[in-house]
């Protein structure tokens, strides 16, 4: 998500080696991990109403270094990663914040309990992070460092009862400064998958 590409490069310094832990110098080692005919475990569908194609518009705030905002279009394409037991999310944008490219997967954890993530975009590299979920709705909490200060970052995010619409909130606190919405996203779901290209 730009949501995310906009606030995420503090955080490469743990994110790609966990992200790549799993390999082992090419080989599968998860072969024979998962029996042919298993299913994905239930905590699943609480991500499938996602999957689809969206268009995204995102908002920035005023701020010093963007005094008068901006605003970013782009498209969100989700679909079931491979036997569904995960959902990945590609990713584009132009405006303000220039071209931005990325790509996600996302998938229930049964060993940490939770659903993890991990985002990869043109600008920043990659990270992992953790997802709650609540019904409709999400939350991230990152921690990082940006410029020389401490940054904690909460993205908020809610589902139209039709899931048909996605309202995402971007907040920052800064060395422990309260907590200020840098990034405002709406995802409305495109009939069909028709969308513009990047």
């Amino acid at each position: 998500m730009k949501t995310l590409t906009l606030l995420i490069g503090f955080l490469l310094a743990s994110a790609c080696p966990a992200a790549i832990a799993g390999h082992d110098g090419g080989k599968d080692v998860s072969a024979g991990t998962k029996d042919a005919s298993a299913t994905p475990l239930a905590q699943m569908s609480l991500l499938y109403p996602r999957i689809g194609t969206w268009q995204v518009t995102i908002r920035t705030m005023p701020s010093k270094s963007l005094p008068s905002g901006g605003v970013d279009k782009g498209v969100a394409t989700i679909k079931k990663g491979p036997g569904g037991f995960s959902i990945v999310q590609d990713f584009w944008s132009r405006g303000t914040g220039g071209y931005a490219v990325g790509q996600s997967y996302t998938w229930w954890d049964s060993n940490a309990k939770a659903f993890k993530s991990v985002w990869c975009d043109n600008a920043q590299g990659c990270m992992e992070f953790t997802t709650e979920i609540d019904g409709n709705s999400w939350t991230v909490e990152l921690d990082g460092e940006t410029n020389g200060e401490k940054v904690h970052t909460t993205i908020r995010a809610t589902m139209s009862p039709n899931h048909n619409a996605i309202h995402e909130e971007v907040a920052n606190s800064y060395n422990g400064s309260p907590a200020k919405t840098e990034t405002i996203s709406e995802y409305k779901r495109v009939a069909n998958g028709a969308a513009q290209t990047p």
